[in-house]
């Protein structure tokens, strides 16, 4: 049996190719997870939560940046020892986890070759790209958007249904909404294809699915209920903290513990409206909110293909009007197979746009990093549809050597992507500066240390395992200093700063210290040899 699937496997190109590109992604992503200097919010998360375990993770949110459930699996793998691992492992592990999903969702709909083209334009996707290994929840909420789907794929369209599939529905809707809030932008419109779709069949005289679409619902409403359970972890932790600190409060001075059990109501809406009041995405004026949308929307095109938003917009207004046709058509037909993934794509594009509308927000592009799933598939159908028209008016030409070059033109692109663009840049250069300053260094642990801004010291705990709290500059071996601490007439307010030229003491430094090392942004103090 064995040697059965090898010899497939031989004989199946695309699967060999898949696997190849597999392989040098997964050593692509193994690099830029140890070689880049973590940026600000993910030393903040590695900071204050996935360092401080899961269980600290799982009932600590005192601001948006905190992606919960990211956290909170993460916080098992920082047991391994290694920072690295410990902040990016989940979205190493994700990221390889999208390439097969993608891969094998291709195979489901498109012809041979297809199914790894669409895998090849999705991961050259800049934003993609750039969130692939960051240690934030965003590749992780991909994962559970292509499990989803992948899952629906088997509910919708499989005579039998295992109970596990549903399980695995749910639980992906649940993961997503507990690492990001935002992740309800696809949770909605995938619950919606599946309901539309199931809907479609039930109306039809000899293919009922209500139970199926029954099952659907429940599995939903399990998910909706399952993570408002665990959202009322975090209101209750937090809740409690606020009403146990406020002096104004009758619980004021009460333990966490007795205070959830004596007031659990009082608790949960104090630790909810905390929430409530630090919303992750701010609404804009309503005024020219379209004219905004339009100019945003082009912007987010350009995150995803940098220069070809005109080009992606052309692509995606003729996309939806081609799904729109053949989801016309197949209905009058009465198809079953070719209808979910057009379902899927209009579904998720149109519904974008649609609830920015009615919240009246744009959010931060990385928010949609999923919508490069939506991209990559409508990408390929199209030129699915554009390969079967060509054939029907030249039917001489062979559909092999069509979708050679087709497809030698798509890689020899997706190349150009990584190599030609700025897709392998430090994620911030501060952070980088920083690390490279400490690295001179040679810091053991033993020295006197202190940190003059968040940066410094959210940093030198993820590299050296240092908690540094000290911000006393008298008595330190070490001193890192910003070039704007150094100068007298800087007065702009940095909220990272913990010093200014005017609370640094200067002849402390001038006196004990000596500069050891210097780069464009940051100044090296180390003491004078021979001063204890």
């Amino acid at each position: 049996m064995r040697f059965k699937r090898i010899g497939k496997l031989k004989k199946d190109n695309e699967q060999i190719a898949f696997l190849v590109l597999f392989v040098v992604m997964a050593v692509y992503y193994g690099w830029r997870m140890v070689s880049l200097t973590p940026w600000y919010d993910e030393l903040y998360t590695y900071y204050y939560f996935i360092s401080n375990g899961p269980a600290y993770a799982a009932i600590h949110w005192p601001l948006p940046n905190n992606h919960v459930g990211y956290s909170v699996l993460s916080g098992f793998l920082d047991y391994l020892g290694n920072p690295y691992i410990g902040l990016r492992g989940i979205s190493y592990i994700c990221a390889l986890a999208n390439l097969g999903l993608v891969f094998q969702i291709g195979k489901k709909y498109f012809s041979r070759w297809l199914s790894f083209l669409t895998v090849v334009l999705f991961c050259s996707m800049n934003l993609v790209n750039q969130l692939a290994v960051q240690g934030r929840g965003y590749t992780l909420g991909i994962t559970c958007y292509l499990t989803a789907f992948y899952c629906l794929i088997h509910i919708c369209q499989s005579e039998k249904v295992k109970r596990k599939v549903y399980i695995i529905f749910s639980l992906s809707l649940v993961l997503g909404l507990y690492t990001l809030t935002s992740d309800v932008y696809w949770v909605l419109p995938i619950c919606f294809t599946g309901g539309i779709y199931l809907l479609y069949q039930s109306l039809k005289e000899k293919d009922r699915k209500e139970k199926k679409l029954i099952k659907l619902i429940i599995a939903s409403l399990a998910a909706a209920v399952i993570t408002i359970g665990l959202y009322a972890v975090i209101w209750l932790a937090i809740g409690s903290n606020l009403l146990v600190k406020d002096a104004e409060s009758s619980y004021f001075g009460m333990g966490h513990i007795d205070l959830i059990f004596k007031a659990p109501f009082q608790a949960l809406r104090a630790g909810m409206d905390y929430m409530l009041s630090m919303p992750y995405i701010q609404s804009v004026e309503r005024e020219g909110f379209f004219g905004r949308l339009y100019e945003w929307v082009l912007s987010l095109f350009d995150y995803y293909y940098g220069g070809k938003a005109s080009g992606l917009l052309f692509f995606a207004v003729t996309g939806i009007i081609v799904l729109i046709v053949k989801l016309i058509k197949g209905m009058k037909r009465g198809e079953k197979e070719g209808l979910l993934l057009p379902i899927f794509l209009l579904t998720g594009i149109i519904c974008i746009p649609l609830f920015l509308t009615i919240q009246c927000t744009l959010p931060y592009y990385r928010v949609f990093v999923y919508g490069g799933v939506l991209v990559a598939l409508l990408l390929v159908y199209l030129l699915q549809e554009l390969l079967k028209a060509v054939q029907l008016v030249i039917s001489r030409v062979n559909s092999k050597i069509m979708t050679g070059i087709v497809s030698g033109m798509i890689v020899v692109f997706a190349i150009c992507q990584f190599v030609f663009k700025d897709y392998n840049n430090q994620y911030s250069m501060k952070e980088h500066l920083i690390q490279e300053a400490w690295e001179q260094a040679e810091i053991t642990g033993g020295e006197g240390l202190c940190v003059t801004d968040c940066n410094q010291q959210y940093l030198l705990n993820f590299l050296y395992g240092i908690k540094c709290e000290t911000t006393q500059i008298e008595g330190t071996d070490i001193l890192l200093l910003d070039k704007r601490m150094t100068d007298p007439e800087y007065k702009e307010m940095e909220w990272e700063f913990y010093h200014y030229y005017h609370t640094i003491p200067w002849d402390y430094i001038n006196e004990q210290m000596e500069v050891s090392y210097e780069n464009n942004d940051f100044i090296l103090y180390t003491k004078k040899q021979g001063i204890s």
